[in-house]
């Protein structure tokens, strides 16, 4: 699905003149308020827009939704695309409340939990296949996603012999890009604000028939049309500063998974590695 396939402020605007005048009157206040709605709850919503609670799940109802928090689920993603670091800073810090640890590790842990529950384990398994079935593997992330893009690729080549990194947009990787075929697995991954260069490898990959892991956080992120393996991580809160701890426990699960397709190969790997880090002195010896 595309981001313009998914235009909520359509959605509501196509069903307004139909709500009955409560509806029509919460109607408008999301549409005028949009980025403060995205995080209220429904007791919230109702007492800014000066109706009840009830009309709030109603109109929720009007629109197709089971409930308010998927209501609330899709206006979050829908506006996360358009969402300023300034802007997710002013959001948060108004919906701040607790200390900033525990604040953090309790969102963490929600976007965990919200992961293991929605992953699907087919794509998963698929996952996994291809990155053992392909010749090479390449990683790509930018910004907030680089450190993802870069810890995947470092322990991937511990276990496989060709294993590359992209850290730049330059013609260095474009003349890279444009070599690639059928034999390559490409793991991207891309969240709010998605950065133009991964998208734009993207549509590289998909021209070059180079089998594309996507992870991000929605159907509705630009990188899900280019996925031929879509792997969502439900990031509801926006923050100024990236919820990672999931992504890297499913990047861990994906390499875990992949060391076992061939234990013999992923020991003789490992065994090559740590010969490569003991003569070249990479990290500190114990006394």
């Amino acid at each position: 699905m595309k981001i313009t396939d998914f235009d909520l402020t359509k959605k509501i605007m196509n069903i307004v003149n139909e709500l009955p005048p409560k509806q029509k009157k919460l109607a408008d206040y999301i549409l005028k308020n949009q980025k403060q709605c995205a995080f209220m709850t429904s007791t919230v919503l109702g007492a800014s827009a000066e109706v009840s609670e009830s009309t709030v799940i109603r109109f929720a109802s009007s629109l197709g939704y089971k409930g308010y928090p998927s209501f609330q689920k899709d206006l979050r993603d829908f506006l996360k695309i358009e969402l300023s670091t300034l802007e997710k800073f002013s959001i948060e810090k108004a919906d701040s409340h607790g200390s900033a640890y525990e604040k953090i590790f309790e969102s963490e842990v929600e976007i965990i939990n919200s992961t293991l529950n929605e992953i699907s384990a087919e794509s998963f398994n698929a996952a996994v296949d291809t990155l053992y079935e392909k010749d090479s593997i390449l990683t790509v992330g930018f910004k907030g996603s680089f450190c993802l893009s870069s810890y995947a690729g470092y322990n991937l080549s511990k276990i496989h012999s060709n294993v590359q990194i992209i850290d730049e947009w330059n013609e260095r990787w474009f003349n890279y890009l444009n070599d690639l075929n059928e034999n390559t697995t490409a793991l991207l991954f891309g969240f709010p604000r998605y950065p133009n260069n991964v998208v734009t490898i993207a549509g590289i990959l998909k021209e070059k028939k180079a089998k594309i892991i996507v992870i991000t956080d929605s159907v509705v992120s630009p990188l899900a049309e280019f996925a031929d393996i879509l792997l969502i991580i439900p990031v509801r809160k926006s923050f100024f500063v990236d919820h990672l701890a999931a992504v890297m426990c499913l990047i861990n699960a994906l390499i875990f998974s992949l060391s076992y397709k061939d234990k013999e190969k992923t020991e003789k790997y490992l065994q090559r590695f740590e010969k490569f880090a003991n003569e070249n002195n990479i990290f500190v010896k114990r006394n």
